[in-house]
């Protein structure tokens, strides 16, 4: 197989190394062309890496009209964005070459688009490290559609988060000292908003329900939340409860209708997903006949995500699948508002007599039950936390009982709050 590369960062280099030197691989695999954006300065890194006089260097093109009517047969993109990236996509599919990406944005925005295009050039598209990493997680999914009906996929789909979660809760770390040191070992960008956002798992959200449920899952119809605000309080306010804070992706077909969220949940600590530390992420996937099934694996790093990508060269070589077509499904989706779940709720209250009393009539009016009430020490101010749990409310119910608590002169900061999972409980 002739393969082209589009970007060679991190993970474009590595994997170049890795066809270049690994015999059992390079027999199957031959780098024919590189497409950069700055020739002059990756040819300085090439020659670094393979030498001068490397015939590697020799395949180095700015051109994309070069490297798309050469004789390649299966392109590599690994630039990550939208823009470039589909547009060379796209038009390599329409010059009837294989696509292996990695990219997570330009397959939850455009899945139907690029399969179908797959489809009707006769080539194939595969994206497994554009969710998981390393986590042989899409080929087996899709596979399980032939069997299966799958009604929930749930998990820690961004090694970045977990890791910078499993900081806090591990070593007492605040949040931005836990991010310093995820973006010292490489797991984290100089711009992590992609991933303490949650728009990364929103991404990955979207792959994973668009291809369990047979429909686009556009990622405007998925809630998210990120961790950016997390503070060290709450995880040590959850350790004492039993809990482990963890960004879950839910999606969900409950009753016909698609539910997602991306969202810091409390998680039992006697729980599988509350163990999964550092990058690593962990995705259960529920089917009719399978049950539960579980993947583990490491979620950031180069050198897993070039495990997924040089493992889709190799299906397409060994035409071990096809390329995914998604039925043509309408499919329903659920609103945040509409959901039934439980909070971790957080308020910074003075403390004076009747403020529990009047919080708790709002949660009564609102048609919230609460399941239990903390009061933590009282600071210097006269302020304290207030830490309740409630028990399953709808969401909408939930969003007025704080709007109207928040408006309360005895409230001093804005309500924090978390999913306790589940998000469904039967």
């Amino acid at each position: 197989m002739k393969i082209g590369i589009i970007g060679i960062g991190n993970v474009g280099l590595q994997v170049l190394k890795d066809i270049q030197s690994n015999g059992k691989i390079n027999k199957f695999l031959k780098v024919e062309k590189i497409l950069v954006r700055d020739k002059d300065k990756y040819l300085k890194i090439l020659e670094s890496e393979f030498g001068v006089d490397s015939p590697v260097l020799q395949r180095l093109t700015d051109d994309f009209n070069n490297f798309i009517n050469s004789d390649i047969d299966t392109v590599v993109e690994l630039i990550g964005g939208s823009n470039p990236a589909k547009k060379y996509v796209k038009e390599a599919l329409n010059c009837k070459k294989n696509v292996v990406t990695a990219n997570k944005e330009i397959i939850a925005s455009s899945i139907e688009d690029l399969t179908s295009s797959a489809n009707l050039n006769n080539v194939k598209i595969r994206f497994e490290a554009a969710v998981g990493a390393g986590i042989p997680l899409i080929e087996v999914l899709i596979d399980m559609l032939n069997q299966n009906k799958i009604s929930k996929i749930t998990g820690i789909i961004n090694g970045t988060s977990n890791y910078i979660l499993s900081s806090m809760h591990n070593s007492n770390k605040s949040f931005d000292e836990s991010l310093k040191e995820a973006q010292n070992l490489g797991f984290a960008e100089s711009d992590p908003t992609n991933d303490i956002g949650g728009f990364d798992a929103m991404y990955k959200a979207s792959i994973l329900g668009s291809i369990a449920f047979g429909g686009k899952v556009p990622i405007e119809s998925i809630s998210v939340k990120g961790i950016e605000n997390l503070s060290q309080k709450d995880i040590s306010y959850s350790k004492e409860l039993g809990f482990v804070i963890k960004l879950l992706a839910v999606t969900e077909n409950k009753s016909s209708k698609i539910y997602s969220k991306v969202a810091p949940y409390l998680v039992p600590e006697n729980h599988p997903l509350a163990k999964v530390s550092d990058n690593y992420n962990a995705i259960e996937i529920n089917g009719d006949l399978v049950g539960n099934l579980w993947f583990q694996g490491q979620g950031a790093g180069k050198l897993s995500t070039t495990s997924a990508v040089i493992g889709d060269l190799m299906g397409i070589e060994n035409s071990t699948s096809g390329s995914l077509l998604l039925k043509d499904t309408e499919l329903n989706f659920l609103s945040d508002d509409e959901t039934i779940g439980k909070k971790y709720i957080r308020l910074n209250v003075e403390d004076k007599f009747g403020v529990l009393e009047k919080i708790a009539g709002i949660f009564s009016r609102n048609k919230v039950s609460i399941a239990s009430v903390i009061q933590k020490e009282v600071d210097a101010k006269g302020l304290a936390d207030l830490v309740i749990m409630t028990h399953e409310s709808l969401e909408n119910n939930l969003k007025n009982s704080l709007d109207e608590i928040q408006k309360l002169n005895f409230i001093k900061e804005e309500p924090t709050t978390f999913e306790i999972y589940k998000l469904w409980t039967g």
